[in-house]
């Protein structure tokens, strides 16, 4: 089956709250207070902090620090079966996959999970509740969630910055490549897109699991407060998409460093 050629389609963006001082950019999405939010954590220095992002407009609902004692947070994962973040450390702790309450902020959970030889320095990290999907350099790793490791897969050239799931897939950023990459179950590249912002800045991703199989509500673009607007819009749900979604409706959020923007989109084919 050939991989698919796309391009990343911005619908809005805004700025990082927190100036990062390189390293690493974490996102992903998650149920927080029962509403979903985006959670944003960036390297400063020492203890950072995760903030909690409305996403139809980047203001700031909430923070808390990251848990004591795991301040080199390289990715978040949000497991949407217990309800926790799951996280990966860049060089503190790099084989220990831990997890913390977006309620709370507190460490609930911690998993070992020895670094594949060509992973020093793990870089993103994806849940769907089932699996682990750890990522590095051109390697990815899957670990069932219990912590058993379940095989690694190299992909040559390219450089893994951030990882999300997506339905019956996975995402990626390669920075060094400037692309988005989508793979399969079974861990086959199934398309490629154009990467979003400065060549170089991509750090990470995240792919709206939550509201997924609701998109049919949700306008392409989100009207001022996060409302919906008049029929025939691009503020109105029941107007199509356009350009179309590859793959139905779905939205992702893109960190770019250099930038210091994350980016608002879908993907859509050329």
């Amino acid at each position: 089956m050939p991989v698919a050629n796309l391009r990343f389609e911005t619908t809005w963006s805004y700025p990082y709250l927190i100036t990062t001082a390189g390293g690493s950019t974490a996102l992903t999405i998650v149920l927080r207070a029962g509403d979903p939010h985006l959670a944003f954590l960036t390297q400063t220095t020492f203890s950072d902090d995760v903030l909690y992002l409305r996403t139809f407009d980047g203001s700031e609902a909430y923070r808390h620090p990251n848990p004591v004692g795991y301040d080199t947070i390289s990715d978040m994962a949000y497991d949407p079966f217990r309800k926790v973040v799951w996280c990966c450390q860049a060089t503190n702790a790099p084989d220990i996959i831990l997890a913390f309450d977006p309620d709370t902020g507190l460490l609930t959970d911690t998993r070992v999970a020895a670094l594949s030889p060509s992973m020093s320095s793990p870089e993103g990290l994806a849940c769907n509740g089932f699996f682990f999907v750890r990522g590095s350099g051109p390697t990815l790793e899957l670990w069932a969630t219990n912590g058993t490791f379940l095989g690694a897969r190299d992909y040559a050239g390219r450089g893994i910055t951030g990882l999300s799931a997506s339905p019956w897939s996975y995402c990626f950023c390669d920075k060094y490549r400037d692309e988005i990459v989508v793979v399969g179950p079974l861990g086959n590249e199934i398309a490629v897109s154009s990467g979003i912002g400065a060549s170089g800045g991509m750090e990470d991703i995240a792919f709206d699991y939550l509201q997924f199989h609701d998109m049919s509500n949700i306008p392409q673009v989100w009207g001022p407060n996060g409302t919906v607007g008049d029929p025939g819009t691009i503020y109105d749900p029941d107007t199509p998409w356009n350009p179309l979604p590859w793959g139905g409706r779905h939205r992702l959020y893109v960190a770019n460093d250099i930038d210091q923007m994350i980016y608002a989109g879908y993907l859509t084919q050329f």
